[in-house]
């Protein structure tokens, strides 16, 4: 195999409901052999305008996979994808495995949602119509944070404010594209990149077994990472680093 001539691209995609902010605590410790690094918010979300089109995650790979090639140059790049973002990654594998170089998965599952979490939903979709935006920022990020993970208060001030700024018509848009999301177990298993997944021991949206099952499909340890929740990017920055690191060293041989 021939060495790449320039490091791999690096795609950040968002854990939701969160901007593209939730990625600095690990930008700012991230030394990884990679290219450009590119923040990619959804439709609605952060500074990225709206849209009339149907919600859909392949939507959203679609237009990932467009914007990094035009933005590096690269035909493919490592995709690293936190809980709605896994879900955006897995499907840019599925309908652009040639724009994928490797692929992280943290606090995801690649399961559809069930008819019970379809309807919370659609609920959560209308609540946030309603409401422009999340009826109780700080409440959904403490339900996002590990009950014990460091500086906790602080990452929850931070967590809420940036789930406080997005507005309703996006947080609707990416509840209905996920709820519409098919399984990607199958895609996984096909996949011959480089990978990894992790997910944190306090992590009270997905659950261990998917995260397993989403590792044993592409054939890499799961790396469990302890006093973490959902948003590992900000309570393990170390940890996330050190697997990117290693993702891209393989991915760059």
């Amino acid at each position: 195999m021939t060495a790449r001539s320039a490091n791999v691209p690096l795609v950040f995609l968002n854990a939701f409901p969160l901007d593209s902010e939730q990625w600095e605590p690990l930008l700012a410790v991230l030394d990884a052999p990679v290219g450009d690094i590119i923040t990619f918010d959804p439709p609605g979300i952060g500074e990225m305008p709206a849209t009339e089109e149907d919600p859909s995650l392949e939507l959203i790979a679609d237009a990932a996979v467009a914007a990094m090639r035009e933005a590096t140059g690269s035909v493919d790049a490592l995709w690293v994808g936190c809980s709605m973002g896994g879900y955006v990654a897995m499907a840019i594998l599925e309908r652009h495995p040639d724009a994928v170089a490797g692929i992280g998965l943290l606090a995801t599952r690649a399961v559809a949602d069930s008819d019970a979490t379809k309807a919370r939903r659609l609920e959560a979709a209308t609540a946030a119509m309603a409401h422009d935006g999340l009826v109780d920022p700080e409440d959904t990020a403490r339900g996002l944070l590990g009950a014990f993970s460091g500086e906790r208060e602080s990452l929850v001030h931070s967590t809420s404010a940036n789930v406080a700024r997005q507005r309703g018509e996006g947080v609707a848009w990416c509840q209905l594209a996920m709820a519409s999301r098919p399984s990607r177990l199958e895609v996984l298993r096909g996949a011959d990149v480089p990978a990894f997944v992790a997910r944190g021991d306090q992590d009270g949206l997905t659950s261990d077994d998917d995260a397993a099952a989403m590792a044993d499909a592409l054939g890499v340890e799961l790396t469990r990472i302890g006093a973490a929740g959902h948003l590992l990017a900000m309570e393990a920055p170390e940890a996330v680093a050190r697997l990117i690191g290693a993702l891209a060293t393989a991915a760059n041989e």
